[in-house]
């Protein structure tokens, strides 16, 4: 039979297969074999106590299946499954029970929360229970701080309407010097157009000057040679006057002298050079006198005189003439100085005032574009408080939707609201407050119940609402209370004396004014002002506690 089989070659091949995978599995244990080295004595023995454990657990696995081979027998069967409905009962009454006592649990910590939270309220009127007396001292202590403040609120807003009123005079003072400067710059332009344009009148009437003062000049020298020419009339008079009586007294010692010296005398020679020296000094000065006749010649020529006493008068005509001329001359030079020093002083002033609307222009332009600038981060400052808006509106209807999801899951009864004027069917900004109240009643009145359901099973420890109660706060500590007064050293430190003047007697700004009204109403500083000695960090406050402490 085994002749007439044939040959089976995928079985030979996967055996083959087998037998070669298993040999190269063998060879890499082998290998791994020699690359490890020798147990040692401890490695032996763990590897014994691990084969031990192995056998024993074995051993187990076989008895454990013995047991389940009985234990699937049909009686096994049937009570395991009586005991697992009885399991099922037990697990299915925990499971509700633990409902149970989760819902009691909750409605006792309800009640007490809600229990605690009136302790507070009570603890807290407690607190702030105060005797009638008391209290209408308090009362009468506080409408005087309110007067107090009354008053000097009056009297802020009438020196506020006393600083208003002066601005409004230096405000009319300043549009007026403003419209006087107006008319200033107006009537120079116009006088300064009216000066270029009336250049022509302006040299006419300084011809005309000229010519008046020149015809002024003429009368003067006519009155100056009238007065001149009587003067020398008497000087000429005097003159011939003295040359008479000095001829006459001349003749009179002539006639005296030739009758002493008329009678003939007889003289010698006198020496040649004494001729000589008397002949050279004839020809010197006869030399002198024919080059002054030919200077006084020339000089009738040139002035067409015909005697010396007429070149005299025109030389001094002339003289007086210049004179004038001279005195003229530096007359106008002063005035052309003045009129010159005037249009420089205008033309400065011209270039000054340019300079300033200039500068004004430009302070005018920066404050443009720093406006638009503002203007710009304004409208960008805009769109994201417009962005936030929205999404602030968006957060507040979600969670005015939350409230209403919140009344409707706990049946709140809006009856009460109806009555009320407006609408009432949906929560919004205007009744978020009356639903908040009612969902508040309604929550306490939850709480309650179910405080009151978990504790009707006695058996039940396990409650939902352990306490609906509130424990009371801890005392404020002493030193965290704020006081209601200013420390004195503090205070006296930041007094001041106003006849000693210094800053309390500075004229302020009515923006100044302003400012010190609103710190001296809002006191910026309260808290650190306000507190006791003990606390204050001022040296002297120090002493004081140390001395009242020892």
């Amino acid at each position: 039979t085994m002749d007439n089989q044939p040959f089976n070659k995928s079985a030979f091949l996967e055996s083959y297969l087998l037998k070669h995978r298993e040999l190269g599995k063998r060879q890499r244990e082998y290998k791994k074999l020699l690359s490890s080295k020798v147990k040692t004595r401890n490695e032996t023995i763990i590897d014994a106590s691990y084969e031990n454990t192995i056998d024993r657990l074995e051993e187990e696995k076989n008895d454990l299946r013995a047991q389940i081979w009985v234990a699937a027998g049909t009686t096994h069967i049937q009570k395991d499954n009586r005991y697992l409905g009885q399991i099922r009962c037990h697990v299915e009454c925990q499971e509700n029970l633990a409902e149970d006592i989760t819902k009691l649990k909750t409605s006792i910590c309800n009640m007490e929360r809600e229990i605690s939270r009136v302790r507070k309220q009570i603890y807290n009127l407690n607190r702030l229970t105060v005797p009638e007396q008391q209290h209408q001292a308090h009362v009468a202590k506080v409408r005087k701080k309110m007067v107090i403040l009354e008053n000097s609120l009056e009297v802020g807003v009438r020196q506020e309407c006393g600083f208003t009123a002066a601005n409004a005079e230096l405000r009319e003072q300043l549009i007026r010097i403003l419209n006087h400067r107006t008319f200033f710059n107006d009537s120079y332009t116009k006088m300064v157009q009216k000066l270029n344009s009336d250049k022509k009148y302006l040299i006419d009437l300084i011809e005309y000057a000229l010519n008046t003062f020149d015809g002024c000049i003429d009368v003067y020298e006519k009155i100056d040679k009238i007065t001149k020419r009587e003067a020398k009339e008497r000087e000429l008079r005097r003159i011939e006057l003295q040359s008479i009586m000095r001829k006459v007294a001349a003749d009179a010692d002539n006639t005296a002298f030739i009758e002493c010296k008329g009678r003939e005398r007889v003289l010698q020679d006198l020496q040649p050079k004494e001729y000589k020296r008397r002949d050279e000094f004839r020809r010197k000065h006869n030399k002198k006198i024919n080059l002054y006749n030919s200077v006084l010649k020339k000089i009738l020529d040139y002035t067409n005189s015909h005697n010396v006493e007429e070149v005299i008068d025109k030389f001094q005509q002339q003289e007086s003439l210049y004179y004038s001329f001279f005195n003229y001359a530096n007359e106008m030079s002063y005035h052309i100085t003045l009129l010159n020093n005037s249009v420089n002083r205008l033309f400065e002033d011209i270039v000054e005032l340019k300079r300033e609307n200039s500068n004004t222009l430009q302070d005018q332009v920066n404050l443009i574009q720093m406006l638009e600038e503002q203007v710009t981060q304004k409208q960008a400052s805009n769109v994201e408080l417009h962005k936030t808006r929205e999404s602030n509106d968006a957060r507040l209807e979600n969670l005015l939707q939350g409230i209403e999801m919140l009344c409707d899951m706990c049946s709140v009864d809006t009856t009460p609201l109806a009555e009320l004027l407006g609408d009432h069917t949906h929560v919004n900004l205007v009744n978020v407050e009356r639903f908040v109240k009612l969902l508040e009643a309604r929550i306490q009145d939850i709480v309650a119940s179910v405080y009151v359901f978990e504790r009707q099973d006695e058996g039940n420890i396990d409650y939902v609402v352990k306490q609906i109660e509130k424990i009371c706060e801890l005392p404020t500590d002493l030193n965290d209370i704020v006081l209601t007064q200013q420390c004195p050293e503090c205070a006296e430190g930041e007094a001041f004396n106003i006849d000693d003047g210094g800053d309390g007697v500075a004229i302020h700004t009515v923006k100044e004014a302003k400012q010190k009204l609103y710190e001296k109403i809002t006191q910026p500083e309260m808290q650190y002002r306000l507190h006791s000695i003990s606390q204050c960090r001022l040296p002297r406050s120090r002493m004081l506690a140390a001395k009242r402490n020892m």
